[in-house]
Order: C-alpha cells, then structure tokens, then sequence
C-alpha cells in the first residue's frame, strides 16, 4: 500500500487549528505539519497532541512566506504521496483512502489537482465532468488552488518562492507555476472532479480587484507561464474585463499587472 503525507502549512496562531484538521490514526496516512513562526511566543502554543502522535511530524520555520513553509513541509515528507493542504482544511477518511487508491491504480500519473468544496459541500469552482489531462482543463478555464493539488514526492518539485502569500511582491500563484514547472520537467498532470477536501471559499484568487499586489502577481504569472508577449496581451484583455464587467478603470489595473511583468523579468 501507498502512503499518503497530508502535508499542512500555518503561522503563528494557525496552529491552534491543527488538531481540528487531523483525522484518527489510519494505516498509510500520516501529517505533516509545518509551523511558521514571527515570534518566539507563537512556539508556546503548539497542542501537545502534535507533539504526541507517531503519525504527525511537526517541523518549525523561522519567518514567513507560504512557499517557503510548503517547501519545507516537503522536505520532511517520506510517503509515496504528497497532499498540500492548510490549516482551515476538513478531510474524510474516505477521501484520504481514494486518494491513495487513485494513485495506485494511475501508476502514470505525477500530480492529480482533485475537487474543493466550501465547508457547505458546494463547489469552490467549476470542474471538468470527468477525468481530464491537466492542459485541457487549462485551456477550458480551470485554475489549480494549492488544496487540490496532490503529487508523487519521487518528483522532486518546490514551489517557488518569488510567488505566495508573504512574498515580497507575488502574493499568490504558486501553483500554477508549480504545475507549469511540472509540465516542462515533462510530468503528467489531470485533474480528477472527486472532491477530496472541504475548505474555506474566500481565496486570494477572488480579491483581484481593487488590490494592487493580486494585480502585480497576475502579471508576473501571465509572464511565467506564457512568455512577455502574451503576458502583454493577457494583461490588456484583462484590464479590459473589469472595464467592460465591473466599471472599473482599467487603466491603474493594468500598469500594475505590467509591473508585474517587469518585476518578474
């Protein structure tokens, strides 16, 4: 049997959360948890349960930026599988055991991005009906959020740390361009519409507007994943959605996405 590492990131005060996103001990399932701290006083609070229980590895990181903590709760993980996850995630030990069982049996398969829902079991987006290549589901629309992605350690994949909440600048993206890393290293990524987590439904992905870091990131994405040309064009159409969707005026919404551009180059 495949093991399973539940792999979830907090700060500070976050870890109060911990205890309510683990499950009862299950054969090849354990947690790993990653505690990032900006004050000493924080480590005071960590629940003597992680402290206590075989399954759970508990590892401390000195600082912020939620790259930085994902990639450390990778290199401290030992199973076959690697689940990211956060500290407002709710999981079923049903999911946990399809998941292993999804991997087993897709021996071909290096990252699957399954399905999300809010804490109601309404969908956080829309996913493709059925099993469906990575690049498809790109190009249909869908967007990968860091919940629903599980992968294969043996890949040997960091996300990326100019990108992510507590970065200097690039304050989300990092999965996509984990997954755009994933597929230039030649892996093969679907997406699977099994809902495997409940979580919280208001993400960074839904403050674009009116926010001048969300904006700088999506620049520095677009160009990450598709080049300056195209970033360039992305950039302009979507300054012009928000002008034709929302009324707002595209013009701040763009010079800040074209820095972001410049920031990343």
């Amino acid at each position: 049997m495949m093991c399973l590492d539940v792999l979830i990131c907090t700060i500070d005060a976050g870890i109060r959360r911990i205890p309510d996103v683990l499950l009862p001990s299950a054969e090849g399932v354990s947690w790993v948890v990653s505690m990032q701290y900006t004050d000493k006083k924080f480590l005071d609070e960590i629940p003597t349960e992680l402290q206590t229980r075989p399954d759970v590895t508990l590892t401390l990181l000195e600082g912020k930026g939620l790259s930085a903590n994902r990639n450390n709760a990778i290199a401290h993980s030992r199973g076959d599988i690697m689940l990211i996850a956060d500290d407002d995630c709710r999981y079923t030990a049903d999911s946990l055991r399809e998941i292993i069982h999804f991997f087993e049996m897709n021996p071909s398969y290096d990252i699957v991005c399954f399905a999300a829902a809010d804490y109601e079991g309404n969908s956080l987006k829309t996913y493709p009906s059925q099993l469906t290549s990575f690049v498809k589901a790109f190009h249909d629309g869908f967007y990968p959020a860091s919940v629903e992605i599980a992968m294969r350690r043996s890949l040997g994949l960091f996300f990326d740390t100019r990108f992510g909440l507590g970065s200097q600048y690039l304050c989300a993206g990092e999965e996509d361009v984990l997954i755009k890393d994933a597929l230039t290293a030649g892996y093969n990524v679907v997406v699977n519409p099994m809902t495997i987590v409940r979580t919280d439904r208001n993400t960074t992905g839904q403050i674009f507007l009116g926010n001048k870091q969300m904006q700088l990131t999506k620049g520095a994405v677009f160009n990450y994943l598709f080049g300056t040309a195209e970033a360039l064009w992305r950039s302009v159409k979507e300054a012009g959605f928000y002008l034709v969707h929302h009324h707002a005026n595209p013009f701040p919404i763009l010079y800040n996405m074209l820095r972001g551009i410049w920031i990343l180059r």
